[in-house]
Formats: structure tokens, sequence, C-alpha cells
């Protein structure tokens, strides 16, 4: 439940190891074959940059999309693959982080095992189903659920008090439902979702008959109505975006009047907890839950919960739970073909439990000293050339630029991987208990963890990622920005390579992450990590009007048949890949100190910053997993994180000579300029 704190360069896109052509002196190359030149560089430069690159790299049957993340993250999975076996074949000391790796990893490889102990591990939560009778029962039922990795109803987590970041307060966050949205609930005139409705109803329906329900079909579908009334009343993603709405801070006595219907004295008392400030992050929904539990039929209720937590785990169980569960989520819902081979979904698992573990030992072997300082040097020059352009905003008032220039100064960075690493020691994995219970052991371990981070200092030193991660973020809480070792290579960052190059991927990868402390969200906390209104009326009213504008340009475009994006739901994050342009070619050319760079395979420094550019954004995409971006995702479309931004900023047109002819062309009047 950190998600929402948090605010993500990729976490949807995929990646090659290099995503495009290198040799042994460590240099990027564009190559024709890597483009498709019957496409024009201005009428759709992401085509033209990628077109080959993309015919040769057609989807695998286990993958929804595949694209310069997903590539690289896959190299980092063969890593670490090697790292586990090498821990298998040591002697470990039982309790050691080593025996939990490898008998964890063991565990999950065991399919035999696995299927003869069937749901074995979940009875005691079935048990417990079957006995709530009682409102005290149902609340001590929820917590038991919430500790085992199971969310009925709502999720309980740390939250940073967004009126004092140093502290930890309870969190409250709706959660439940067994659809990717609650927008899904609501939109069946589509005849794409109702596909989606009906393959999950027949989902739930074949785990009720596999669990021996009697009269399976007819009590799911009151299990799918009892869902809906459940979304009705929850925030949409776009509302969840507004850090002023979902900042609703209280205590248990205000808790309890706002949130009838529910004991929370017993749900507090079963996770251990002793409430005091509490956030309820949807208001709305909460003041509601209450009331549609208790005026629908327990029976439902239970089957509900019996469902949930099912759905929750059928992956981790028996093979034929698991290709139920890929039959939808992977099929119906992402258009995947194939389940990804046994090694890495239990490698997942691992690094779930024990991420920070593995961690260690891939810095050890893949992230060396001198690609660390370079990044923090990348860094720094993008915190300068964000400063200048601070300066030089026309639309920003003085005594605002100084606040903002006063935020940009106090960003943590942090690189790499972590100073303290987590402690795994009360840890539990044991053979004995199969790989569901080892996994129960695992979700109640990081639930305590999480626990006793509330009413207590927020722990500064503290990820939220782990090392080997092909991703990065910003945290507006902690005003900081983190990059894990595992985004720090090619095609995002080449240790010996050119600075267009640098620049143009890992360099707008960070100042897209700065940015994010300025775009719509991140623009609302201060240089502490409060949410406190640092502008003028004036300069935060024009920062709307160009923000409207921008979501606008991107609701325009088509992504999939007639679903166009949606340009409020991913307002942050263009806003910080247009932002994450401009910073980065502006600290590009500051680090030239005015000499141009000799040109590499006959293409120029700014072009080469362009192809770096759109080659990380490489990729290809199933309609379903694209239907499910759009309804979903507040990042925007691969295709549409190269080709909107990219003819809002100038270079790009000296860069290529696009004029007025250029499909992509854009007026200089209308280039929206933010940051």
């Amino acid at each position: 439940m950190k998600a929402k704190q948090l605010l993500i360069i990729c976490g949807t896109s995929g990646a090659a190891l290099c995503g495009c052509n290198t040799t042994s002196d460590g240099v990027a190359h564009f190559t024709d074959s890597d483009k498709d030149l019957s496409v024009l560089i201005g009428d759709d430069f992401y085509q033209h940059t990628n077109g080959g690159w993309r015919e040769q790299h057609p989807l695998p049957a286990d993958k929804s999309r595949i694209g310069t993340f997903d590539i690289l993250h896959d190299e980092t999975q063969e890593r670490l693959k090697a790292i586990v076996e090498d821990v298998i074949k040591q002697n470990n000391e039982n309790g050691t982080p080593a025996q939990k790796i490898a008998d964890l990893y063991l565990c999950g490889l065991d399919t035999t095992q696995r299927n003869a102990d069937g749901t074995k591990a979940l009875q005691p939560y079935f048990d417990l189903i079957d006995a709530a009778d009682t409102d005290e029962d149902l609340a001590r039922l929820v917590g038991e659920l919430n500790k085992m990795g199971s969310y009925p109803f709502f999720a309980l987590y740390p939250d940073a008090d967004a009126e004092n970041s140093d502290m930890n307060i309870a969190g409250l966050w709706q959660a439940g439902l067994g659809l990717p949205d609650r927008d899904y609930y609501f939109n069946d005139d589509d005849e794409y979702n109702k596909k989606i409705i009906d393959g999950y109803i027949n989902m739930i329906t074949r785990f009720a008959t596999m669990l021996g329900l009697d009269n399976s079909s007819e009590r799911m579908q009151a299990v799918y109505n009892f869902e809906k009334r459940l979304a009705e009343p929850m925030n949409t993603r776009a509302e969840n975006r507004n850090p002023q709405g979902i900042f609703n801070k209280t205590d248990l006595n205000g808790l309890k009047e706002k949130a009838t219907g529910f004991d929370w004295d017993t749900f507090f008392a079963t996770v251990g907890l002793e409430a005091k400030d509490i956030n309820i992050s949807q208001p709305k929904y909460f003041s509601q839950v209450g009331d549609i539990i208790a005026t629908t039929d327990k029976n439902v209720v239970k089957d509900y919960l019996r469902t949930l937590v099912i759905r929750s785990n059928a992956s981790y169980l028996t093979t034929e739970y698991g290709l139920v569960a890929f039959e939808y989520y992977g099929k119906t819902l992402s258009g995947t073909q194939e389940l990804r081979p046994l090694w890495k979904r239990v490698l997942g698992v691992v690094e779930g439990a024990l991420g920070e573990q593995l961690g260690q030992l891939f810095v050890e072997k893949h992230f060396p000293p001198q690609a660390k300082q370079r990044m923090v040097e990348l860094i720094e020059n993008l915190r300068t050339a964000f400063g200048e352009r601070i300066d030089k905003l026309t639309w920003m008032g003085d005594s605002t630029k100084i606040q903002a220039k006063d935020k940009l100064a106090a960003i943590t960075v942090k690189v790499g991987y972590p100073d303290k690493w987590t402690d795994y020691s009360k840890l539990t994995i044991d053979k004995s208990l199969g790989y569901m219970g080892n996994i129960i052991n695992s979700n109640k371990f990081d639930h305590a963890r999480e626990i006793d981070k509330i009413n207590k200092p927020v722990d500064k030193t503290e990820w939220h990622m782990t090392p080997q991660t092909v991703n990065a973020y910003y945290n507006p809480s902690a005003n900081e920005i983190v990059f894990p070792a595992g985004i720090l290579q090619p095609p995002f960052f080449y240790a010996n390579g050119d600075d267009a190059v640098n620049y143009g991927a890992i360099g707008v990868v960070i100042g897209h992450e700065i940015t994010h402390g300025f775009d719509d969200q991140g623009s609302q906390y201060d240089k502490k990590g409060n949410l406190n209104n640092w502008w003028t009326k004036e300069d935060a009213e024009r920062f709307k009007a160009a923000t409207t504008r921008l979501a606008e340009r991107y609701s325009s475009f088509v992504v999939i048949g007639d679903l166009h994006a949606n340009g409020e739901l991913t307002l942050g994050e263009n806003i910080a890949d247009l932002g994450g342009l401009n910073i980065a070619y502006q600290a590009f050319r500051n680090a030239t100190n005015g000499v141009e760079p000799e040109a590499i395979d006959g293409q120029t420094a700014d072009q080469r910053f362009c192809y770096a550019y759109s080659r990380i954004w490489a990729g290809n995409s199933r309609d379903e997993a694209l239907y499910q971006q759009v309804k979903t995702d507040p990042h925007s479309p691969a295709k549409l994180r190269v080709n909107v931004p990219l003819p809002l900023v100038d270079y790009f047109y000296t860069a290529f000579n696009i004029d007025e002819n250029s499909k992509m062309f854009v007026p200089k009047e209308d280039r929206i300029v933010i940051w």
C-alpha cells in the first residue's frame, strides 16, 4: 500500500538488455535496422526510431507486452536466478538469509508437494470465515486477513502524516475488488468490458466449485453484485491523485463516527495497533462500507471472503488453481497466451519476501562503485539545470520561484542501494510449512514490520524499491528521488557512453523524477514533504491552466479502437516526461560548455539525445494490455510518451529540420511550457 505515495517512472513498459545495438566500445548505436525508414521522422518519431526494433522483438507467448524495461528486467532475473542457484549449492545454516532464500525458492519449484498440499495452509482462514457470525467475528477476521496478505474492504498501512511528514500515522485505503478498478463494474455497456466482467464471474465460479460450494454459479453472481456495491462509493483513480482529497486525518473516535457499522476496536486489537491519528483516505467509501456489509446477506459476505482469499493466493496453490487464475488475469485481462516459466514466477515471490537480501547479493556482483558516482554527478547536473529553468520561467513570479528552488535544493537523492538493509531475522521459512504456508509467514512478517512503523518517526533511510528493480521513483512525503541499481544499465545508462545518449536516457529519467516534485500532485507538498501551499494564487492559476492544456492534449489521442488516452489520470507522469526532456537537455548543453560534440554514426548530439529517449520506450503491447493500461495506469502508453512531449520542445525541430508539413508539428505558440 505504499504505492500511492510514490510517483514512478514506469511500472508498465518493457527493455532489451540494451534496446539498441552496442559494441565493445560501450557506445549506443542507433542503426537503420532498428528503425522504420518508411515512416518520416516528423510524422511518427516513435515508429521511425523503433519500428525495426519492434519487428525484431515480437511478443512472446508469456508476455502481454515487451519493451526496454521488460527485457532489462528479464536480464536481471537471469542474474538473480544464478545468484539463487549458487545459494542453494551452499551448506546453509538454519535461520540464515541464505537458508530462507534457498528453501522458499525450492518450495515454489516443488509442484508435486504444492499439489498435494492443496489449500491446506488456507484452511484456518476458511474456518474463521465459516464461524464469522457477529460483527466482532467479522472485524477479527478482517484483521487476520490483513495480516496474511488479503485485504477485504480496506487495507491498513503506515502513512506519513501529510501535516507532519516526519511521523507515520495509520492509513486506511479502499480495497477488496476482484476487477482491476472500480470503473470496470460500471461500464457493462462496453462489449470488451462486459467480456472482462463475464470472465471474472466465470473464474470465481470455478474457484467456488473447486472449493466444493454448491450452487456456485448463483452464489458467485451474488458475490459480484456485492463487489459492485462496494465499488460504487469508492474513489476513482483520478480522484485518488488529489493529495488534499485523500488526506482526512482523525482519531479513533472520529473514525467510529465517520465509518459506522464496523467494529474498529476489535480490528485494531487483532492487528496489534493502538490507533491514534488515522488518515481516512476515501471518506465517502468508509462512510458507507459498514452499511453495505450490514445490509448484505451474511452468507454472501462469507462467499465473498472465501473468493477473495482464493483469488489472492491462487497462483501459490496447486497447478489447477494457478491455471484458472492465469486464464482470467493473464489471458482475458492482458492477452497473455502462456504462463511465465515456473522459476520466474517463484523468483518473483522470493523477491517479494526477501528482496533486499537478494538485492545485497545483486549489487555485490553487478553494480560497481564508479557507476554510482557518475549517477550522483548526473543528478546534481540535472538539479542545477532545473534551477536555471526555474529562473527563466515567464509564467512564475519571483516569490514562488524562491520557494520552488528551496524545494529543489532540499530533494534527497538515493542511488543504487540502501545504506541500511532490511533485517529478516524474525522471518521464518520452513520447508515443512509448504509454499503457501511460507508465503503466509512472509506476509505476516511484512505486515508486522509495517504496523510497527505507525505512531513512530518515519525512517528516512528506507527504500520502497529493491536495488535490483528496473524503475525509479519520487516520494513526495520525503521529497526524495530514488534510483535503484537495476535501472542503471543500458539502454538507460552507459558507463562509457557519450553524454548525448546518457542525458537523453537516464538523464530524462532523472529529470522526470525531479519534476514529480513539481507536478500537479507533488507541487502541493513543500520542501519538507508536508501538504503546504507555497504558491501565490496567480502562479497557481497559471500552473493549472498549463497543466489542463497538457491533459487535454493527451486525451485527444486515440490509443486503440475508439478508446482515448486519459490525460487527467496520466497528468502527473506527462508533466514529468515533459519536464524531464527540458531539464535533461538543459543539463546536457551545460555539460558541453558550448562545444558541439562530434557526430557519432553520422548523428548529431541532439539527434542522439532524441533517439536515446525514444529507444527507452521501444516496445510492443497486446490490445488487452493497452486497454487495461488506459483504464488503470497513471502512465501513458509508450508511443504517447514519445510522440506527445517531443513536439513540445524546440530542439526536436532543429535536430531533424521538422517543419509545418510534418504530422507531429506543433506551432511554437501552442508548445506547452511548464518546467
